[in-house]
């Protein structure tokens, strides 16, 4: 199962505190050396190239631009209202000079733009506010903006994924309507995986790069990277999946004389800028037996920090993951039938300024700080083949037996 791009695993977090859990016991080859791919590890060497310095960090935010962005942000809200789209794109345009990045403004600037016609900055500013902001409501609005871009479109699948996804962070009528519009033709069938046909392991690359090709500008770099897993037969392939800072894990398998994705382990954004800062590490992957098959464990952990200058705020995420992949005995097939977050910590917090610096952004804080939550689960691996899922703490969603084969 392909993580989306907005990794609901690590949004769960966010809405409901998140998960973990001690693997199944067993005995496996040793793990390979932790490798850590730095979130902008897929497009350092395009930053580097152009001479630009690798995350700077985020720049404090004065008075003046917090009160120019608040004036610009609710100027662009009034003007859209009105319908007055040119305008309202204009002022929300502004608020993003004044606090770049700004998650509000990205949302609403990609909705004005939608509402314009203009697709190419809808879908910049959505796919932005998706990647850039953890709270809950913020990226379901967003990814309902990127849903109706791709109705205007013409790509009705397109558009269910995305409101499937921002329904999963947050029920709302107005999508599961524009949902329902969509028909019957629609469904909730899996998406396929990419490069899921075996192939030489030099080609790997290739054909995941093609399949988010339109995702990146002409001068963009497309970094990818084909790594040891330290099991046998079985590797990871760490690639950039557009042009703004992006990058995916995906886990291979050899089947045969070739290799085919078979499941992918993290999704991973660094911008360099914004104070945001994400890290993914490779803890173990370990073969092991169970029952008549053989199944190899991949852990992986992967962190977020995000620094909201604009108004005095910090939250981190650090979520670990578990993945089990199985081989068919007789096909020598493999799969990768569970995927869980299995712990995640949740906290939010106050940088520091005092609350006279912040008055004019009073009603964008965030109540009740600080705030932290977390969520653990286990997971038993039954030689019958099924996992056991159990919540130990939080109330995580994809609780119960998922069957390995």
């Amino acid at each position: 199962m392909k993580r989306p791009l907005l990794s609901l695993a690590l949004l769960a977090v966010i809405a409901c505190g998140k998960k973990s859990s001690p693997p199944a016991a067993g005995s496996g080859t040793a793990p390979p050396p932790a490798a850590v791919v730095d979130a902008g590890a897929a497009v350092d060497a395009a930053a580097k190239a152009a001479g630009k310095a690798a995350k700077p960090k985020a720049a404090p935010v004065t008075r003046a631009a917090r009160a120019e962005y608040k004036a610009k942000l609710s100027a662009g809200r009034k003007l859209a209202k009105a319908a007055k789209w040119p305008e309202a794109i204009a002022a929300f345009e502004a608020a993003l000079v004044a606090i770049p990045g700004d998650e509000r403004a990205l949302g609403e600037l990609s909705f004005a733009a939608m509402s314009a016609g203009d697709h190419a900055k809808a879908r910049a500013a959505g796919r932005q506010a998706v990647l850039t902001t953890t709270d809950a409501k913020l990226k379901a609005a967003a990814l309902y903006n990127l849903g109706r871009v791709e109705e205007q479109a013409a790509a009705p699948a397109k558009a269910a994924a995305l409101y499937r996804e921002s329904l999963a962070l947050r029920p709302n009528k107005t999508v599961e309507q524009r949902l329902a519009g969509l028909g019957t033709a629609i469904t909730d069938a899996p998406t396929p995986l990419a490069c899921a046909t075996p192939m030489p392991a030099d080609k790997l690359c290739d054909c995941l790069l093609a399949t988010v090709a339109e995702n990146f500008e002409p001068d963009d770099e497309r970094a990818c990277s084909v790594d040891p897993s330290g099991v046998d037969g079985w590797q990871t392939v760490t690639f950039a999946t557009s042009g703004m800072n992006e990058s995916e894990v995906a886990v291979v398998a050899q089947i045969g004389t070739g290799w085919a994705v078979v499941g992918y382990l993290a999704a991973i954004y660094n911008p360099g800028m914004f104070g945001i800062s994400e890290e993914w590490t490779l803890d173990a992957a370990k073969q092991e037996p169970l029952g008549d098959r053989t199944i190899v464990r991949f852990e992986s952990t992967h962190t977020r920090t995000d620094s909201d200058m604009g108004i005095d705020e910090i939250e981190s995420v650090t979520s670990k993951y578990l993945m089990v992949c199985v081989r068919d005995p007789k096909t020598g097939a493999a799969s990768c039938p569970l995927d869980v977050t299995t712990e995640a910590t949740y906290e939010r917090d106050r940088l520091g300024l005092d609350d006279e610096e912040l008055a004019d952004v009073k009603d964008l804080r965030t109540p009740g700080l600080p705030i932290r939550s977390e969520t653990t689960l286990t997971v038993t691996l039954l030689p019958a083949g099924v996992a056991q899922v159990r919540a130990v703490r939080g109330r995580p969603d994809g609780i119960g037996d998922v069957k390995l084969w």
